[in-house]
């Protein structure tokens, strides 16, 4: 049987011991947790991050769709007024072409041209009326031109201008009206001859030459007195003459010394800078049209998309200068923009 001496009771933690392990759980247990925090946090960043990502990139996308969308759309209207633009134009022409065609054809008829031949004269005129239209030329002379072939043809026609009334009641017309339209066709072959031609370079102006220094003035040369040869004095004058002799002598010799000496000429002053000279060192020096061309067609498109319109001459050429190809003159201008209007159409202008 145990005895009550058998049983020792246990020893007791000590307090300090408790709260030590309590503090050391406790520290454990908020060191977990915020790590379980931190990887919450950082879960939760990466994902709002993704869905912006993902957000912008959506967004950004459906811009792009929007902006080709409103550019083809864009396109597609310019495009279909460009056309109604073009087709308009053509319309207008034909219409124009046709109406007075058919007086330009009755006139050579009334002067006498045979049905044969008379079409050739709305022909000329028509063709010379589109080329001034396309090379930006001629254009006023042009059309005054087919405006004053019908004009006449219908006043004539009713007798009011240019005519005679016939015997057989038919007008016929005057000498000078038959004069007129039988030179029409050889002055619209100087005219196309004078707009198609491809331009020619103007010379440049010759500097003016410096003038020569002037050459210093000397006074003229004084010839020494000849000697005259003594002569025996008349009698009974013996002296008067030996007084003349002497006064001679010495009036000669203080005239010598009086004699002022050479003056020299001013020196001629710098003439100043011709501003010819200037100028024509500016100017632009000389180059076939396909090369003046091919500088000048980006900067006269650049010009064109600047002004909203076509640049006079005077404006091309400045911007010519400012590019640093020189200053051409404004009518070698004006070709150039002609030759880059006939090779390539106009850019489009965005309002």
């Amino acid at each position: 049987m145990f005895s009550p001496d058998d049983f020792h009771p246990l020893p007791l933690p000590r307090p300090d011991e408790h709260a030590a392990a309590a503090q050391a759980e406790a520290d454990t247990l908020l060191a977990a947790a915020k790590a379980e925090a931190k990887k919450i946090r950082e879960t939760a960043a990466a994902e709002a991050q993704g869905l912006r990502t993902r957000a912008l990139t959506s967004a950004n996308n459906e811009a792009d769709q929007i902006r080709e969308a409103a550019k083809a759309e864009t396109a597609k209207r310019q495009k279909r007024d460009d056309n109604l633009d073009t087709w308009s134009a053509r319309a207008v022409i034909a219409g124009a072409v046709g109406l007075t065609a058919s007086g330009e054809f009755e006139l050579a008829r009334m002067v006498g041209f045979d049905g044969g031949v008379a079409w050739l004269l709305p022909l000329v005129i028509d063709v010379y009326v589109i080329q001034a239209f396309r090379r930006h030329r001629d254009v006023m002379q042009a059309i005054g031109l087919t405006i004053a072939a019908n004009v006449i043809y219908h006043l004539a026609d009713a007798g009011l201008f240019g005519v005679n009334p016939g015997n057989d009641g038919k007008a016929d017309p005057k000498w000078w009206l038959i004069a007129i339209v039988a030179s029409v066709a050889s002055l619209i072959l100087w005219r196309m001859h004078t707009i198609t031609s491809p331009a020619k370079a103007k010379p440049e102006p010759r500097q003016q030459a410096t003038a020569p220094a002037p050459v210093l003035a000397t006074a003229p040369r004084q010839e020494a007195p000849a000697k005259s040869v003594p002569t025996a004095p008349p009698i009974g004058d013996s002296g008067t003459a030996k007084n003349d002799r002497q006064n001679g002598a010495s009036g000669a010799a203080k005239k010598a010394t009086e004699t002022p000496a050479k003056k020299t000429a001013p020196v001629a002053k710098k003439a100043p800078a011709n501003p010819r000279q200037k100028s024509a060192a500016e100017k632009a020096p000389r180059r076939s049209m396909a090369e003046w061309v091919a500088l000048a067609e980006p900067i006269f498109h650049s010009e064109f998309k600047r002004l909203k319109r076509n640049p006079t001459a005077s404006e091309f050429a400045d911007a010519l200068s400012k590019a640093g190809h020189g200053r051409p003159s404004d009518s070698t201008a004006k070709n150039i923009r002609t030759e880059i209007l006939d090779r390539a159409e106009l850019p489009a202008l965005n309002d």
